[in-house]
């Protein structure tokens, strides 16, 4: 949904262009036609963003992203892995060169830096055993629980100043400009940081709830 409305954005810069290119050599009603293209691109875009998926068949595995679908033979699938927390596909065709797919609806999101196994940990599973390839190695964490909680330290503090000397300070004419926007800065990073750390500690949370009950079934 955060995607859709990002290209939202995206959409609306381009149309705001074709509006004022109409209007400038006296289209009629150039306003309202760069409107209804700006809303149906941006529902279609939308509408892919939403839909988007990885579906996998007795042969194949069919990877709909925003602006393609592709369907690709599990005889072709080299290797599967993640980079950058998307799930990513590598294949060959017959004498071609290695493709890198990446599969936009598949991704590890916090479990990236915490370790925590995920549903995108199972479905890069599922990949790999229907195209008979060795399973994947376990995700290493990259930040540890410890490191979670300075981060959500930090990132309050981030947040209690960026309130305090920005949207908490609009008003004030003794306090300067920079000041004032060094603080909104602070206050959107802060924001940010803080639930970025809470997702980490969370997954941690899990990743110790998960050991418990294997202890206790053992």
């Amino acid at each position: 949904m955060a995607l859709a409305v990002c290209l939202g954005v995206f959409t609306a810069l381009p149309g705001l262009w074709l509006a004022l290119t109409l209007a400038t050599n006296q289209v009629p009603n150039g306003g309202w036609i760069a409107a209804a293209l700006a809303v149906a691109a941006w529902g279609l875009l939308a509408w892919r963003a939403l839909t988007h998926s990885a579906t996998l068949t007795p042969d194949t595995l069919v990877i709909r992203n925003i602006l393609a679908t592709r369907q690709v033979p599990l005889a072709d699938i080299t290797e599967v892995g993640f980079r950058r927390g998307r799930l990513t596909v590598i294949c060959t065709h017959a004498a071609a060169a290695s493709e890198r797919l990446t599969v936009s609806a598949v991704s590890l999101r916090s479990s990236r830096w915490s370790g925590l196994r995920s549903d995108a940990d199972a479905i890069a599973d599922a990949i790999t055993g229907a195209a008979a390839l060795p399973p994947l190695p376990s995700r290493r964490e990259i930040i540890s629980r410890n490191w979670a909680w300075i981060m959500l330290l930090a990132a309050a503090v981030c947040f209690g100043l960026g309130l305090y000397y920005g949207p908490l300070q609009t008003g004030n004419a003794s306090l300067s400009f920079a000041s004032r926007m060094l603080g909104t800065m602070l206050y959107v990073y802060g924001a940010g940081m803080l639930s970025f750390a809470f997702r980490i500690i969370r997954d941690h949370q899990s990743k110790r709830t998960r050991r418990a009950a294997a202890d206790e079934g053992n």
